[in-house]
């Protein structure tokens, strides 16, 4: 079993969440005079970025990176950058900025505007998740080849099996192994008990153990039931 972080309650984990993302920007401050962090989307994160938007940090100086997105406008309900902006507008309202994925023309066109902007930056940290069917970022099961073997930093994917949206921007494996550190961020007996099975297949099948893949820098599991 990876390292693995237990707390006793689900707020209790948001606040350990947002705990290890300040202090990874605090220190991404203090090495190089900015900081960033590269964040999950979805419903379960949310409300560790709410805590951690109401910290006291030099937000001028902080950047948020995405993980991943659906290939939506911003304003779609579907957007995970429609749901980071809400979740960390006290953060983007003192200074602090939020780089998209997703920007208009094809998928491809955009993964390359957003590779541009995405391959220059120094990730302090990122927070990952993880599916029910053993997908993180937008790794999943049977359409993760490109985003787990390409040396570029965000790519477009077609993933018929991913909720609402198959076409996806996300952060590669090589992206994601640049990261200072990583944390990845589950709930719940079943997520438990999904990610203890991922572990002893292959990438190809459960993408979320291409997290694990470096023995010498595994991620933090964050854990509550």
């Amino acid at each position: 079993m990876p390292h693995l972080s237990v707390f006793a309650t689900r707020d209790a984990l948001m606040q350990a969440a947002a705990d290890r993302l300040e202090a990874a920007l605090r220190e991404g401050i203090a090495a190089r005079g900015a900081a960033c962090i590269a964040l999950s989307g979805g419903s379960t994160p949310e409300p560790a970025y709410v805590a951690l938007a109401a910290r006291d940090l030099d937000w001028p100086k902080i950047r948020f990176a995405m993980v991943d997105e659906r290939f939506v406008a911003s304003d779609d309900d579907a957007s995970n950058e429609k749901m980071l902006r809400r979740a960390l507008a006290p953060a983007l309202a003192k200074g602090a900025d939020l780089l998209p994925l997703f920007s208009s023309g094809s998928p491809a066109d955009a993964a390359k505007r957003a590779d541009a902007i995405y391959a220059p930056l120094h990730i302090d940290a990122a927070l990952m998740g993880m599916g029910d069917d053993m997908h993180t970022a937008s790794w999943f099961p049977g359409a993760a080849g490109e985003a787990l073997s390409d040396a570029r930093s965000v790519v477009a994917v077609h993933a018929p099996m991913a909720t609402g949206c198959a076409d996806r921007l996300t952060l590669t494996q090589s992206a994601i192994a640049r990261a200072g550190r990583v944390f990845l961020l589950i709930s719940g007996e079943s997520k438990r008990a999904t990610l203890d099975a991922a572990l002893a297949l292959h990438a190809e099948d459960a993408p979320v153990v291409a997290l694990f893949s470096d023995c010498e820098r595994q991620p933090e599991v964050l854990w509550a039931a």
